[in-house]
């Protein structure tokens, strides 16, 4: 049975930071062979970020697992013609440079069409690859902020607030995955490759559930805006303060609060109360919010109301800080939590692949602990393999372009034992 679903494909990997990496990443984890190009001195500027023991970022090794890295001065023109190379005989190539850089480093679409027809290119980008947004550079949290999704982020009245995870970055990665399997598919029935775009701008516009539609339909007088931990129109729905922590309750729909009355033993709120007509509870949902609030800070703990919620069908979740994720039994049973190996930092723990398949299991082999997961490589860890395994570039080629500086490596540090 091969390694994966991608088993074969062969992917040239010129991102940096995390819209690009969670692609190369999800197709790593499929199987495919990603080679990820880091130029010198430094490689993909993660490896600088946050968590640096003995210069290795914890950051670049969550997000960077299964790929091997080649570090090569592509100015160089013989650095420059080994990638070629290797597209020659790639399936994919995927970037995340401002529009336009790819094509002056020498690796544009004409180029690289001319010479693989057969190869995909996804272009990620924060804007698009035209239009009058697409030369300007940005990050997660701009394009959040064009999308206008910040806006909707924060206390009503108050200063709007940047959600505090990079959600846009992994969407639009996802979306990138969407978008090369599809391409990958339409190149088996018709055998050409093609070129393919993303922008984090449209992954954030595609997370607007109701604010377009209900501002377009009603020709503009709606307009959702900030209205701090519940939602501006259904009720109840948001965030409700339990004696120690915080519960998220979604029972905005009849039935729900149906279950919802049921659990704080007031079955009268759903049958003879203005409150079991939803348009009443819309509109009184101050008071509705309230109710709650009291309610659940009449239990003894968050976790009680959690569990007594649940039991009559509530849907509901507790507000979990980073180390209840990162400790909770149910995550790490399904493997969404899981521990990496790593030769510097030992383990770490690390989101799993969310993607799961009845015939094979290409994400989590080793189960939650992962003890056998794959590790993230080593700047230039895998120059020689790749430039004269992959490449066919004869050894004595190879050391010129060492002592040339043309290609380089940071140290390796030595693996740990498998055994347990």
């Amino acid at each position: 049975m091969p390694n994966g679903l991608l088993d074969g494909v062969k992917v040239i990997d010129f991102t940096q930071a995390l819209s690009g990496p969670t692609l190369t990443r999800y197709l790593a984890e499929l199987g495919a062979d990603v080679v990820k190009v880091e130029v010198p001195p430094h490689g993909d500027i993660t490896r600088l970020s946050q968590t640096v023991r003995d210069g290795r970022s914890g950051y670049y090794v969550s997000v960077n697992r299964a790929k091997r890295s080649l570090c090569v001065d592509i100015k160089d023109p013989r650095g420059r013609q080994l990638v070629l190379d290797l597209i020659d005989g790639a399936d994919v190539l995927a970037e995340n440079f401002r529009p336009g850089t790819i094509d002056r480093l020498g690796f544009g679409w004409d180029v690289v069409h001319a010479r693989n027809p057969r190869l995909i290119m996804c272009s990620i980008s924060a804007f698009g690859q035209d239009g009058p947004l697409a030369q300007h550079g940005g990050y997660d949290g701009v394009a959040q902020a064009y999308a206008g999704v910040t806006s909707m982020n924060g206390e009503a009245g108050g200063a709007p607030i940047v959600a505090g995870a990079a959600m846009g970055d992994v969407l639009t990665g996802v979306n990138a995955v969407a978008a090369v399997l599809g391409a990958l598919y339409h190149r088996e029935r018709s055998g050409a490759g093609q070129h393919v775009a993303v922008s984090l701008l449209e992954a954030y516009l595609q997370a607007h559930d109701s604010s377009i539609q209900s501002y377009s339909l009603s020709d503009g007088k709606v307009v959702q805006t900030r209205s701090g931990r519940f939602h501006p129109m259904a009720c109840p729905y948001g965030i409700f303060t339990a004696r120690d922590g915080y519960l998220f309750i979604c029972a905005a729909a009849d039935r729900h609060w149906r279950d919802l009355c049921a659990a704080m033993d007031r079955p009268d709120l759903a049958s003879d109360h203005p409150w079991a007509v939803r348009a009443t509870r819309e509109q009184e949902k101050a008071a509705v919010n309230a109710f709650l609030d009291a309610w659940l800070s009449s239990l003894p703990s968050r976790d009680e109301a959690l569990a007594r919620l649940q039991r009559h069908g509530v849907p509901v979740g507790p507000v979990h800080s980073i180390d209840e994720v990162v400790h909770h039994p149910d995550l790490r049973a399904i493997g969404a939590i899981r521990r990496a190996s790593d030769p510097v930092f030992g383990h770490l723990d690390v989101p799993g692949f969310p993607l799961h398949f009845s015939e094979l299991d290409a994400a989590n082999p080793a189960g939650p602990d992962g003890d056998d997961s794959p590790e993230a490589a080593f700047l230039g860890e895998h120059n020689e393999e790749i430039a004269v395994g992959r490449a066919g570039m004869s050894p004595e080629r190879y050391a010129e372009l060492v002592a040339d500086g043309v290609l380089r490596a940071e140290p390796v540090s030595p693996r740990p034992s498998r055994q347990r």
